[in-house]
């Protein structure tokens, strides 16, 4: 086993997603989460060498998962293969996107057994905004624009991470002509 991995799994690493992986349209909630460790991985050694096996364990996702998302981004040049690492290419910051918040996923939300790959990325939605503390009012329609999901996928993932406590409020306030949710993530030092 490589030092980087036995290190980065004592210190149990922040994944960074930038907003050109977040909202691209092109790849799938499992790709965006693949690549968005690999890019992390860019930033401190310039390329990810965890095979798939391990990384089926960190994100509780079957092995045959890791294996066919790493090819697709391979395919679509996402990332590049040289034996055994693989290194992000720029592919990513080729689109547009409105808001240019990156999300940070802790190891308690990607390594949750029970959360779905679009639940992990919707808590690094809110709590990009919330940070433990501040409310998150935003539309379904502009998170599901942004994560590039439906509108009831929120909501689901919503709830789910409510019921595995990763919200510390999620609530519906209704006033005069507006109607909105309301959530604040749990935070993790």
């Amino acid at each position: 086993m490589d030092n980087y991995l036995q290190l980065y799994r004592e210190k149990q690493i922040v994944i960074k997603i930038p907003a050109s992986i977040l909202s691209h349209t092109e790849l799938s909630f499992n790709q965006k989460l693949l690549l968005g460790l690999d890019y992390t991985f860019s930033k401190k050694l310039g390329y990810n060498s965890i095979s798939n096996k391990d990384m089926g364990k960190l994100f509780h996702l079957h092995p045959n998962i890791i294996s066919y998302s790493r090819k697709q981004l391979v395919r679509n040049g996402f990332l590049t293969k040289e034996g055994k690492k693989y290194s992000i290419t720029e592919k990513h910051v080729q689109i547009e996107f409105n808001d240019d918040r990156s999300i940070i996923i802790p190891h308690q939300v990607y390594n949750h057994k029970k959360l779905t790959t679009g639940a992990k990325l919707l808590w690094g939605e809110y709590n990009s905004m919330s940070k433990g503390y501040e409310k998150y009012f935003a539309k379904r329609l502009y998170t599901a624009k942004r994560l590039n999901a439906s509108e009831e996928s929120i909501t689901n993932w919503t709830k789910q991470l409510f019921v595995n406590n990763f919200l510390i409020e999620y609530s519906h306030k209704k006033g005069y002509c507006k109607s909105q949710k309301v959530v604040i993530t749990t935070s993790f030092s």
